[in-house]
């Protein structure tokens, strides 16, 4: 039996799904995701997929302005 290597097209990506997000408060950040806790140092960006934005605690620090969207790296 051959296993097929390929994804369903229905599971990739594209470019437009991802963003960054860049810490540019005064401190470390700790995101707690669904997906497990992220430290997010200070200066550093990270790439999520777009629904991160549905996160409450993500809305919260770019309310506080300590998280930035950056659309490319």
């Amino acid at each position: 039996m051959r296993l097929s290597l390929r994804k369903p097209k229905e599971d990739t990506w594209e470019v437009d799904d991802y963003l960054w997000l860049e810490n540019v408060g005064d401190e470390h950040l700790m995101l707690h995701l669904k997906s497990g806790d992220l430290r997010l140092d200070k200066g550093r960006r990270y790439r999520f997929r777009r629904d991160i934005l549905d996160d409450p605690q993500v809305h919260e620090l770019l309310d506080a302005r300590k998280l930035i969207i950056r659309e490319e790296g």
